[in-house]
């Protein structure tokens, strides 16, 4: 495994820059030298193939789950399928695939009044931000045609953001214009 995806990696960082992953990653300047540390590298190419993996599989059975729980909401869809969309945001924001993500800290820093040393390892729960009463109203309910429904945390931030997110978006989307058939 290891030894295709580095061939792979260097016929495509000898290429010029192609839109799929494994060029983006390799013509990155934060990520173009990921190939250097196996382990590292490796990592990753195992997030990038499981991970779209699980976190759709898990979205998918919380989409039906959540709409036979909510009957009005998937009579809303039946009788409007252009919801499809918001449909899809909010089952990845009411259902966050991923329960929480788990990083070390790189230097002392106080957020909020707490004091998080350097080392120190931090949690963040998808589900509490994705149900942040300050920035999403209502947000214990399943609401399919919620105002700004791609606000949610689901894909992370930033360097964490989810390379996936429009794939997984994206087969969300047909499934449920499929199942609508």
């Amino acid at each position: 495994c290891l030894a295709y995806f580095t061939r792979l990696w260097n016929e495509r960082a000898a290429a010029p820059p192609a839109f799929d992953f494994i060029s983006l990653l390799a013509h990155d300047p934060a990520t173009r030298n990921m190939v250097d540390s196996p382990m590292d590298f490796l990592g990753n190419l195992m997030l990038l193939i499981v991970g779209g993996n699980d976190t759709t599989r898990n979205s998918m059975t919380g989409g039906v789950y959540f709409l036979d729980k909510n009957p009005k909401e998937f009579a809303k869809l039946k009788a409007d399928p252009t919801l499809i969309p918001g449909l899809v945001s909010e089952i990845i924001r009411y259902q966050s695939p991923l329960p929480h993500m788990r990083r070390t800290a790189l230097e002392d820093i106080e957020f909020r009044g707490k004091h998080i040393k350097k080392g120190d390892r931090v949690v963040m729960w998808y589900v509490s931000g994705n149900r942040d009463e300050e920035v999403i109203s209502r947000p214990d309910e399943f609401l399919i045609d919620r105002d700004n429904p791609r606000r949610h945390l689901s894909f992370g931030f930033g360097i964490h953001r989810c390379m996936g997110n429009r794939v997984a978006e994206m087969q969300l989307r047909i499934l449920w214009e499929e199942i609508l058939r």
